[in-house]
Protein backbone atom coordinates (compact mmCIF):
# COMPACT_ATOMS: atom_id res chain seq x y z
CA UNK A 1 0.00 0.00 0.00
CA UNK A 2 1.33 3.26 -1.04
CA UNK A 3 1.63 6.65 1.37
CA UNK A 4 -1.64 7.79 0.04
CA UNK A 5 -3.34 4.81 0.34
CA UNK A 6 -2.03 4.52 3.67
CA UNK A 7 -3.32 8.28 4.72
CA UNK A 8 -6.79 7.51 3.43
CA UNK A 9 -6.79 4.02 5.50
CA UNK A 10 -5.58 6.17 8.57
CA UNK A 11 -8.27 9.39 8.01
CA UNK A 12 -10.99 6.56 7.44
CA UNK A 13 -10.40 4.98 10.43
CA UNK A 14 -10.44 7.81 12.68
CA UNK A 15 -13.97 8.87 11.25
CA UNK A 16 -15.36 5.46 12.07
CA UNK A 17 -13.68 5.59 15.38
CA UNK A 18 -15.66 9.50 15.93
CA UNK A 19 -18.81 7.50 14.42
CA UNK A 20 -18.75 4.81 17.16
CA UNK A 21 -18.33 7.22 19.86
CA UNK A 22 -21.11 9.53 18.46
CA UNK A 23 -23.09 6.30 18.46
CA UNK A 24 -22.28 5.40 22.07
CA UNK A 25 -23.22 9.10 22.78
CA UNK A 26 -26.56 8.86 21.39
CA UNK A 27 -27.26 5.19 23.08
CA UNK A 28 -26.47 6.37 26.21
CA UNK A 29 -26.61 10.26 26.81
CA UNK A 30 -29.84 10.85 25.19
CA UNK A 31 -32.37 7.90 24.78
CA UNK A 32 -31.45 5.97 27.50
CA UNK A 33 -31.63 9.15 30.05
CA UNK A 34 -34.94 9.06 29.01
CA UNK A 35 -35.81 5.70 29.81
CA UNK A 36 -35.87 7.12 33.30
CA UNK A 37 -39.77 7.91 34.79
CA UNK A 38 -38.46 10.21 37.13
CA UNK A 39 -37.64 12.95 34.40
CA UNK A 40 -40.70 12.95 33.11
CA UNK A 41 -43.52 15.05 34.45
CA UNK A 42 -45.78 13.27 37.23
CA UNK A 43 -49.22 13.27 35.17
CA UNK A 44 -47.55 11.60 32.17
CA UNK A 45 -49.69 8.80 32.39
CA UNK A 46 -47.65 4.79 32.86
CA UNK A 47 -49.51 3.88 29.14
CA UNK A 48 -48.14 7.12 27.85
CA UNK A 49 -44.93 6.35 29.41
CA UNK A 50 -44.48 2.91 28.22
CA UNK A 51 -45.23 3.36 24.62
CA UNK A 52 -42.30 6.40 24.93
CA UNK A 53 -40.09 3.66 26.37
CA UNK A 54 -41.00 1.04 23.57
CA UNK A 55 -39.97 3.91 20.63
CA UNK A 56 -37.05 4.64 22.66
CA UNK A 57 -35.91 1.04 22.78
CA UNK A 58 -36.29 0.90 19.34
CA UNK A 59 -33.91 3.70 18.97
CA UNK A 60 -31.58 1.83 20.96
CA UNK A 61 -31.40 -0.96 19.43
CA UNK A 62 -31.08 0.85 16.12
CA UNK A 63 -27.91 2.68 17.44
CA UNK A 64 -26.32 -0.56 18.22
CA UNK A 65 -26.88 -2.16 14.75
CA UNK A 66 -25.20 1.10 13.57
CA UNK A 67 -22.48 0.14 16.59
CA UNK A 68 -21.87 -3.12 15.24
CA UNK A 69 -21.84 -1.85 11.23
CA UNK A 70 -19.36 0.72 11.66
CA UNK A 71 -17.18 -1.82 13.79
CA UNK A 72 -17.49 -4.05 10.96
CA UNK A 73 -16.22 -1.36 8.64
CA UNK A 74 -13.04 -0.70 11.10
CA UNK A 75 -12.11 -3.86 11.39
CA UNK A 76 -12.53 -4.56 7.44
CA UNK A 77 -10.22 -1.64 7.19
CA UNK A 78 -7.62 -2.82 9.54
CA UNK A 79 -7.70 -6.70 8.49
CA UNK A 80 -7.14 -5.42 4.38
CA UNK A 81 -4.27 -2.50 6.46
CA UNK A 82 -2.51 -5.47 7.71
CA UNK A 83 -2.68 -7.58 4.40
CA UNK A 84 -1.04 -4.92 2.28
Amino acid sequence: MDKSNKANAKVIAGFLTLALDIEDQMSIAVYGEYLDKKIWPAILEKETFQIIKDNLMILIQETEEHKKTFLSLKNKLNNKNASD
